[in-house]
């Protein structure tokens, strides 16, 4: 998020302050531990303190990037386009092409200026109303089925192009279920003494990390994830060391940007909303349910105080 050449930065550059906050609230899967999803859930409030702090202080229209403001820009640029191109600026229409969070872009777009649209194709989906809520239920409903998928990729490419082949899909899935048991129960340490990296520990929320990453990308991340699951059933972890931590670095802009966008209708805001969402997610996905609610940390929106004016943001309803 830019402000005359300047990006959000919550913390203001305080590196020690950020790795407090990521050691205090990002501690894996949220059934990790008995007090796991409490300790997330209570540290949440500080990510948002230091967001409005920074704004106030280093930007001072730092939350005015919202998906309606963005709505308005595509309209500014396609009359200007128009106007470049000795057309009618009232005339113009958009054509565009959105991916994900670009499909929230173009539904924005087309309810505020229906009038407006030329052609529009949306494609991976996220369902608009959730977004605005920010209660993402819809993207859990078929994670396990893309999980699945997996298995059967992998037996139809065969041995020589699936390392971790087995002989019939559900072969396939027994071995990934035993690895994932195996991982919750018995961390995995990794000294570092050998390469003088730091010490970790491998864990089941680096497995969890490493489905969730490679479902989203699964033409690109198959093969790899299937490579690395094949060292695990080996005892080689290496490839598993520092996954959770790299799904989870925190993008203050697009968090901004999804705090300001639901701030009129956000949820969860309380321990107990927190909880039925996570009971949800867990009861729709066994692999990524315990995963996806510290990945997507709607929770961290909850101490957010963006101040939009009405016409930045879309009203509660």
């Amino acid at each position: 998020m830019n402000n005359s050449g300047l990006i959000l930065d919550c913390f203001s550059g305080n590196t020690e302050a950020r790795l407090a906050f990521n050691r205090l609230h990002s501690t894996g899967a949220t059934n990790v531990s008995s007090t796991s999803l409490e300790e997330q859930y209570y540290s949440s409030s500080i990510y948002g303190e230091w967001c409005n702090d920074a704004v106030k202080n280093k930007l001072r229209n730092g939350y005015y990037v919202t998906t309606p403001a963005v709505a308005q820009d595509l309209l500014t640029f396609t009359e200007a386009e128009a106007q470049v191109a000795g057309q009618s600026p009232l005339d113009a229409k958009l054509w565009c092409y959105g991916i994900s969070y670009g499909t929230v872009i173009g539904s924005t777009f087309a309810s505020m200026f229906p009038g407006r649209v030329g052609r529009m194709i949306l494609d991976g989906v996220v369902n608009a109303e959730q977004y605005y809520n920010n209660d993402w239920r819809d993207n859990v409903d078929q994670m396990d089925e893309a999980m699945e998928s997996f298995s059967s990729f992998c037996h139809s490419a065969g041995p020589e192009k699936c390392s971790f082949w087995g002989p019939t899909p559900a072969h396939i899935t027994t071995r990934m279920d035993g690895i994932i048991h195996h991982l919750q129960n018995h961390p995995v340490p990794v000294s570092g003494v050998q390469s003088r990296d730091l010490p970790t520990l491998v864990t089941y929320s680096d497995l969890k990390a490493l489905f969730l990453s490679s479902i989203y990308t699964p033409l690109a991340k198959f093969p790899l994830m299937a490579d690395i699951l094949h060292q695990l059933e080996r005892g080689n972890v290496s490839a598993l060391v520092g996954m959770f931590d790299g799904l989870n670095s925190t993008s203050d802009a697009r968090l901004a940007i999804q705090c300001a966008d639901s701030y009129w209708r956000n949820g969860p805001t309380t321990i107990e909303e927190f909880k039925r969402y996570v009971e949800y997610t867990i009861s729709k996905s066994k692999y990524i349910g315990d995963i996806y609610p510290i990945f997507l940390e709607t929770i961290l929106c909850r101490s957010f105080r963006p101040q939009l004016p009405d016409s930045m943001v879309v009203q509660g309803g």
